[in-house]
């Protein structure tokens, strides 16, 4: 719906300030801040307008408006129209040949504290889809005749590492037959390949040895555990500040509700997979994410290379969207650049560069 020039202009400082303020926007502050050259009464009838049309809303018969989620919504197409977050803007942000390898796992736990400090909502960061990595190189060491410990890295860092057990005994040769072997049959195959590789009878002929087939099946069991969807959430708690205004049993039901849905690893990616059909940049669901316990919350999320992991904040309908958009821009582009210069430098080591 196109909105008049002045229409958009009140509906924009409506939300603004009740999200700054929290507290119901009458014309005349419109007026008074703006110096427009109309009548308060003017401003009056536009806010009717916006009334009647979904926008805005009075608490009680003789308050200013609030902002509905309708409200909500038109602010963050604005903010979307004014940020134009190009990708390739994302990459200007850190210069990536200062980043160094690292553990993907680590970064993650440092991308959602940050962004849940710089937003003081609570934070998520989704890693990157596994399956769609490349194995680099594994490194399988002997602890003792039935156990090795296993490293796996992909092309973006360190993707897991654990002991193992071996199905047979093996000698300290042994398991560097086994590692050479699948460096040498697997580097560069996708996980979900080398998953299928391990999970298949029909192994090439570099497998035909037990060692190397159960070196196999070591990095497949691995990664099989490794690869669906997990979520690493931070401040969760800053929640518990937008839940101040109400009452105690009330808002303890709705963070107790949102904490339960997110234990759940597999919830918060698939409700984002759906809401984010395949979008790029930054997405904003104002209260309507499909998934139970998000009722009433809003989620502003951005996605990052390699392999789409996705990261953002979860926050009251009225939350403060520039902030984080900008903030989830930003991580996005850190946890970004670090994981493809990881990428890259992996690539210059592999060619000897």
């Amino acid at each position: 719906m196109t909105l008049p020039e002045r229409q958009r202009l009140i509906l924009r400082e409506v939300v603004d300030r009740y999200i700054r303020l929290r507290e119901p926007v009458s014309s005349r502050m419109i007026v008074e801040d703006y110096g427009l050259a109309v009548s308060s009464a003017t401003v009056r009838n536009d806010m009717n307008d916006l009334e009647r049309q979904g926008f805005i809303e009075k608490p009680y018969s003789s308050s200013g408006r609030i902002p509905t989620e309708k409200g909500y919504r038109f602010f963050v197409e604005w903010l979307l129209d004014l940020s134009e977050l190009a990708r390739k803007e994302r990459f200007d942000v850190v210069e990536t040949s200062s980043a160094r390898v690292l553990d993907v796992a680590e970064a993650m736990r440092h991308a959602a504290f940050l962004l849940g400090n710089m937003t003081h909502y609570a934070a998520f960061v989704i890693p990157p889809r596994l399956e769609a990595a490349r194995l680099e190189r594994i490194v399988l060491v002997r602890m003792s005749e039935r156990t090795a410990f296993i490293v796996v890295m992909s092309d973006t860092g360190i993707v897991e590492q654990g002991l193992v057990p071996l199905e047979t005994d093996a000698t300290e040769s042994e398991m560097e037959a086994m590692m050479r072997a699948v460096n040498r049959v697997a580097r560069g195959a996708s996980f979900e390949d080398v998953c299928r590789m391990a999970a298949s009878d029909a192994v090439a002929d570099d497998w035909h040895e037990r060692p190397e087939r159960q070196a196999l099946s070591m990095v497949g069991r691995l990664l099989g555990a490794r690869t669906g969807p997990r979520v690493v959430v931070d401040g969760l708690l800053h929640i518990l500040d937008a839940l101040e205004d109400q009452v105690p049993q009330e808002a303890m039901a709705r963070f107790s509700s949102l904490s339960r849905t997110l234990q759940d690893e597999e919830a918060l990616p698939r409700a984002l997979a759906e809401a984010r059909r395949g979008r790029r940049g930054i997405v904003v669901n104002v209260g309507d994410l499909p998934l139970s316990g998000f009722e009433n919350w809003s989620v502003v999320s951005c996605d990052y290379r390699p392999h789409d992991g996705v990261l953002g904040v979860i926050g009251p309908v009225r939350m403060d969207y520039g902030r984080a958009m900008s903030a989830a821009t930003f991580v996005a582009s850190r946890l970004e650049a670090l994981l493809v210069a990881a990428r890259a430098r992996e690539e210059e080591r592999r060619h000897g560069v």
